[in-house]
């Protein structure tokens, strides 16, 4: 008798451990969408466009996930992790997520702050010491028209809350250039392979701010600051640092700034004609960093960065477990920039948060969208948006640094156009 009961308990844990069959998730999906407000055939378009690009040639692979209401409608993987090795992508499929780093380091922040162990308001210098007494480059001409250009004092340091809304004065080396982002690719400032953070800021001291604290906008390695700010803070390496304070207690557990070598045949690869090839080598997440970069540096899945959207849109909670205050979320989501603008401003429609540009107005934008939602991605490739008042979340991962922009746009263009429910009109 305990022979026949151990062979069905084996036998229903081999079943359940089985893939379930395409057709019975196609069936589950169709379900799913169309209790959330979704037109189910409109939703699986959005794999189609996916199997399209990568037919073209436009992109090697990709793994779409949206969810409305906390549920997950739609989660596909089409394409290559690695075209060149015949490797498939999966849903499971490790991406270097570049920019999307900045959102994890900036709610292990809000964590330090919510906690009083990190004011916002507080010059750089009082964590990063060697910050301080930053200038500006102020150009001057005499009565014969001659132009020099000396380093004069802002009328205020940069402040935590300048690193968060990038208007602190920083900048990135692979912006168009100028002399201050020569200055900056040839010190290797926002490398992450070159030096130590401590050799970085000692570096960074000795150039100039881009403009005066809070007077633009400049998107920039600002968050990379704030992370060595949570290091001082803490006392413990960033990675630590993040694992404590957001992966572990939103169990991302996929998530990290090193792609360890048992994970190395699930990292997706961009092809090996993608144009920008330079920015893998810049972040290359196969090779443990000497800088941990909480503005670009991680890497993860989309289940993984899924739970952090999901925590924002919850008002601060996942699963049980609270990260952040209602208060804080809402805070923190709001523009914070009104009508300034500056170099790699999100656009029209848009403003920024603490941690990412927010829809100011129903129009502007060119693609749909609910004022208050959020966007952004990095450089690598991979997009995401959160609209809560629609309670929606959208990721497509996708390695083509070339093609990001276009992504989102065109991701958000099919998820919104299959929606037919729409909470705000109710």
């Amino acid at each position: 008798m305990r022979n026949i009961a151990l062979a069905f308990l084996l036998a229903t844990a081999t079943a359940l451990a089985a893939p379930v069959p395409s057709f019975a998730r196609d069936v589950a999906i169709e379900t799913s969408a169309s209790r959330a407000g979704f037109d189910p055939a409109k939703l699986k378009a959005v794999v189609t466009w996916l199997k399209e690009d990568v037919d073209k040639g436009r992109i090697p692979g990709a793994v779409v996930l949206i969810a409305r209401d906390g549920q997950v409608i739609l989660h596909e993987a089409v394409g290559w992790a690695d075209k060149d090795k015949n490797v498939p992508m999966q849903r499971d499929s490790i991406h270097p997520i570049a920019s999307s780093t900045k959102l994890i380091t900036t709610v292990a922040a809000l964590r330090l702050f919510e906690k009083n162990q990190l004011s916002v308001m507080a010059p750089i210098a009082t964590y990063l010491p060697e910050l301080k007494d930053l200038k500006v480059s102020v150009e001057k001409k005499d009565a014969g028209g001659t132009a020099t250009t000396e380093l004069v004092a802002p009328a205020r340091q940069p402040t935590v809350h300048d690193l968060m809304t990038h208007r602190a004065g920083f900048t990135y080396s692979f912006f168009p250039s100028n002399p201050l982002r020569a200055k900056y690719k040839e010190l290797g400032i926002d490398r992450v392979d070159n030096m130590t953070a401590d050799e970085m800021l000692q570096k960074l001291a000795t150039l100039p701010l881009a403009f005066a604290p809070g007077s633009s906008f400049e998107y920039s390695i600002a968050t990379d600051l704030l992370g060595h700010i949570v290091e001082r803070i803490t006392k413990k390496p960033l990675d630590v640092a993040l694992k404590e304070l957001v992966l572990d207690p939103l169990g991302m557990g996929e998530t990290s700034f090193l792609v360890k070598d048992e994970d190395v045949p699930r990292y997706a690869r961009p092809l090996s004609t993608d144009p920008d090839q330079w920015v893998f080598d810049w972040l290359d997440v196969t090779r443990p960093p000497k800088r941990f970069s909480g503005g670009a540096g991680m890497a993860s899945t989309t289940t993984d960065y899924f739970r952090l959207l999901q925590m924002l849109a919850n008002s601060g909670t996942l699963d049980g477990t609270r990260l952040l205050s209602p208060m804080t979320v809402r805070w923190a989501l709001s523009d914070q920039i009104g009508t300034m603008r500056g170099f790699a401003h999100p656009g029209d429609g848009y403003s920024w948060s603490l941690v990412n540009p927010v829809r100011v107005s129903a129009g502007g934008a060119p693609f749909q969208g609910s004022v208050g939602d959020l966007f952004w991605g990095g450089i690598t490739g991979p997009r995401y948006f959160l609209d809560p008042k629609e309670d929606l979340i959208g990721l497509v991962f996708v390695q083509g640094p070339s093609v990001r922009t276009a992504y989102h746009a065109e991701l958000r263009a099919m998820v919104y156009g299959a929606m037919i429910s729409s909470k705000s009109e109710k």
